[in-house]
């Protein structure tokens, strides 16, 4: 019987350890870019811009140069699409943080593609997926 309640009292305190670390150990899913900080851009960033094009496809078959290239950000459910002229592929899925002032940054997340500014109203790109380079700042 005593050895009962011996296996019996050390099989409680087991059990109370491995609930307390099972607990401690139950934690928000924290990535370090919570959604709550991405920002839905003001309408007067949702537009095209003017300015210097660069797009080299990772396919080797040359860079598509226009220093009077355009590149329109629209808004696409939650997320964000640049559109380009010329042929150059779109970017999309895009998701922004705020910087200082009007100023926005793209943020990685999932698929989204880093190096995208929005800056005292010009447009700055300097983006790789998938072996495509993108390059674009605002006259």
């Amino acid at each position: 019987m005593k050895t009962q309640n011996n296996f019996l009292k050390n099989l409680s305190k087991v059990v109370l350890v491995l609930s307390v670390l099972f607990i401690s150990s139950c934690g928000s899913d924290d990535d370090g870019t919570p959604a709550e900080e991405f920002v839905t851009l003001p309408a007067q960033v949702l537009t095209s811009y003017t300015g210097n094009l660069v797009y080299t496809p990772s396919d080797g078959s040359g860079p598509i140069i226009n220093t009077s290239g355009t590149a329109t950000v629209a808004v696409s459910g939650n997320t964000y699409t640049i559109s380009f002229s010329d042929g150059v592929p779109s970017i999309s899925g895009l998701v922004f943080l705020a910087g200082s002032g009007n100023n926005f940054v793209s943020a990685s997340a999932g698929q989204s593609t880093t190096g995208i500014s929005v800056e005292d109203g010009d447009l700055a790109v300097g983006a790789t997926n998938n072996g495509n380079t993108w390059a674009f700042s605002t006259n």
